[in-house]
């Protein structure tokens, strides 16, 4: 996953940790200004009513009884002023109380009770105009029945004050508790927002800045001297594809290191007969090879000692059309072992060409080293057609695998004995190449190399970690640089054998 993709990532979830924030702490601010709202413009108003509408009360009755004793008209306006802001009152109660059912209930019985006890108690007295009805008018406010009726008004006015002292009661914890689930909400946003810092640092540090501080360690180390050493590619693509860059190029430095350590050990030799045979034998130490359609070919070829090898390989297209691999580790280096090998180049290569066999190429070899005791050799000749059938001979030479993306599917296991002025006999087998399947062929060079503590590679690394190893580039190449690559990083001393990769890729 790129930089840019990762950025993109951590933006998403950025907002989306802000949305959920924002979210949370409106909603609660949203609860605390409901519970405000409620007290400021329903709770206080309907106190303030209602104390109102208690004061009117009794300035209703005490000017009726001013009015029954004086006749006074000033008693009788007060009166009515007094009931109309008795009624307004009622009227604003009913509707401001909306808000709790139990307090608008009570309003509205005592509304009820009101008029009622103005009807029978109070009407009467400010409606007397002769002194008979004026005594009927005292009779009957200081009756039972209107005593019932007043004691009425004054248990509903007290319910209903009770009520609103409950509710005003309730909603004021109700705001506090909102008030408290706020505070609550801001600091877990502030905590989560604390959080989330952290976990973006750590992010950051982990995908972007950590990668770029091993790729720099590993180019400081390679700059100081240890061309050895391998630079890692992990990180975001980006990251990973400019160590990856980093690492080829350091990879064709060791190569170009290698051909001036062999050059120079060639001058040593003082031999241009022994560069001759070194051109004839191997070429340059990632040589071209031959392939045909629906195959890519790659080989690597790292001598010993100075530029002249023991080993050696071909790719051949043949007459059939097939392609002929030939790989050859003759026993010693140097100008003696590069002259028998050149021998069994010729010798081998014109069979093939011949429209010979891999049977047929290893005896022609054999023929070659007919009386030289002191020498022999291990081989593997392998043909390929473009629709992946694989015939091969093996002469006591480590066993090629065939690799299926990360997986060893088969080995080309040895079909006889070494190559030797002993003669012998070989038989041929056969297999089929996989669709992106490859057929890597290597020298003991390469499985014998040791590490710092005498372990062998053919001991230490299985065949699924070198498929691994060939998986991890898209090429042939590629796959056997990194093959090359990996076993020099581990071995204890370098080039004391001859390394030869061959690899073969079907499309």
């Amino acid at each position: 996953m790129g930089v840019r993709r990762r950025l993109q990532i951590v933006l998403a979830v950025v907002l989306l940790a802000l949305v959920i924030f924002a979210v949370l702490v409106g909603s609660r601010l949203a609860l605390v200004s409901s519970s405000g709202s409620i007290v400021t413009n329903q709770v206080q108003p309907s106190v303030r009513t209602a104390s109102d509408i208690a004061l009117n009360i009794l300035d209703v009755d005490l000017t009726a009884s001013r009015y029954a004793l004086t006749q006074a008209v000033s008693a009788r306006n007060e009166n009515a002023v007094a009931d109309n802001l008795v009624r307004s009152g009622l009227r604003s109660l009913s509707e401001t109380a909306q808000g709790d059912q139990r307090t608008r209930q009570a309003s509205e019985k005592l509304e009820t009770t009101y008029l009622d006890w103005f009807t029978t108690v109070i009407s009467p007295t400010m409606s007397a105009t002769s002194a008979s009805q004026r005594a009927k008018a005292r009779e009957a406010a200081a009756s039972t029945a209107a005593t019932k009726k007043t004691d009425a008004l004054r248990a509903n006015l007290s319910a209903l004050q009770t009520d609103l002292y409950l509710w005003r009661a309730q909603a004021t914890d109700d705001t506090a508790q909102s008030l408290t689930i706020l505070k609550s909400a801001l600091a877990v946003s502030l905590i989560g927002i604390l959080l989330l810092v952290l976990v973006l640092r750590w992010g950051l540090r982990r995908w972007v800045t950590q990668p770029l501080i091993d790729v720099a360690a590993d180019l400081r180390q390679v700059a100081d001297g240890d061309t050895t050493h391998q630079i890692g590619t992990t990180g975001p693509a980006e990251i990973a594809q400019t160590a990856q860059d980093a690492e080829d190029m350091r990879r064709r430095l060791m190569r170009e290191i290698d051909e001036a350590i062999a050059a120079r050990e060639a001058l040593d030799q003082r031999g241009p007969v022994v560069a001759a045979l070194r051109r004839e034998l191997q070429g340059r130490v990632t040589a071209t090879t031959a392939t045909i359609p629906g195959l890519d070919t790659a080989g690597l070829m790292l001598p010993a000692e100075g530029v002249l090898a023991g080993d050696w390989f071909t790719t051949q297209v043949l007459a059939d059309g097939r392609l002929a691999i030939t790989l050859v580790d003759v026993s010693g280096h140097g100008p003696l072992a590069g002259l028998t090998a050149l021998k069994l180049k010729y010798a081998m290569t014109a069979a093939l060409d011949a429209g010979g066999t891999p049977r047929s190429a290893l005896e022609a070899a054999a023929s070659t080293l007919s009386g030289e005791v002191e020498r022999f050799a291990t081989a593997c000749v392998v043909t390929i057609s473009g629709a992946g059938e694989v015939v091969w001979a093996n002469a006591g030479h480590p066993a090629p695998v065939i690799i299926d993306r990360r997986t060893v599917t088969a080995h080309l296991d040895p079909t006889g004995p070494l190559l030797s002025g002993l003669g012998g006999a070989w038989t041929m087998n056969k297999t089929k190449l996989a669709s992106e399947s490859t057929v890597l062929l290597v020298s003991d060079g390469f499985t014998e190399s040791q590490d710092s503590d005498g372990v062998e590679l053919k001991d230490a690394w299985s065949d699924d970690y070198i498929a691994t190893l060939m998986a991890e580039s898209d090429s042939v190449r590629g796959g056997i640089e990194r093959l090359a690559a990996a076993a020099r990083e581990r071995a204890d001393q370098w080039r004391v054998d001859d390394l030869t990769i061959v690899g073969v890729r079907r499309s």
